[in-house]
């Protein structure tokens, strides 16, 4: 039916009533209800396996992959920002805008970076995160950024991050989690 892979990760439908699909392998597919458009790295995509999909307040489409990077679509083509950009890793997990307008990319492995629309700043569990896996994330009604982990690798943490503007909190199992694998916040 137009999609280049089966297996679908991500799902969004753009304030246009379009519907795109990021998939594993195939790219991203938009169906705008009429017939299927399916954009890959011949056409700018960052990587091919799309896992998180996000519209921005302005309308552009952003494409967190497994390896690539983020892409942003504006419409008309992709830019692509990864590692070399400041980025703290090229595998994304989530996306979150906050109420200010700042983009923060959830990695697996480089922490989260925030982008303020000119550069990256990253924080990693140097910065006091409780993982550098950061696979959820989400802001409260008070502002906070919650951010859920998961452990993998050599990194051994998990659960749960509250940045308050300045610093970070971290909850786990020993503060009442009942597990320390967060991979989706609400």
């Amino acid at each position: 039916d137009g999609l280049k892979s089966n297996w679908v990760w991500s799902l969004l439908e753009d304030r246009k009533g379009a519907m795109w699909f990021g998939t594993y392998g195939g790219g991203v597919t938009r169906w705008d209800g009429q017939t299927c458009t399916t954009f890959t790295t011949d056409d700018g995509l960052g990587h091919n396996e799309v896992r998180v999909l996000f519209e921005d307040r302005v309308g552009n489409l952003w494409f967190g992959t497994q390896g690539g990077g983020v892409s942003r679509w504006d419409g008309d083509g992709f830019t692509t920002f990864t590692t070399d950009d400041g980025l703290g890793h090229n595998r994304l997990w989530a996306i979150l805008e906050d109420r200010v307008g700042r983009l923060w990319f959830g990695t697996e492995g480089g922490g989260v970076s925030r982008w303020d629309g000119q550069a990256f700043t990253t924080f990693t569990t140097d910065d006091g995160l409780a993982s550098n896996n950061v696979r959820a994330l989400i802001e409260d009604q008070h502002g906070a950024i919650w951010l859920g982990h998961e452990s993998a690798g050599l990194d051994s943490g998990g659960g749960l991050s509250r940045w308050d503007g300045h610093t970070f909190t971290c909850y786990t199992t020993a503060d009442g989690l009942p597990y320390d694998q967060v991979r989706s916040l609400f």
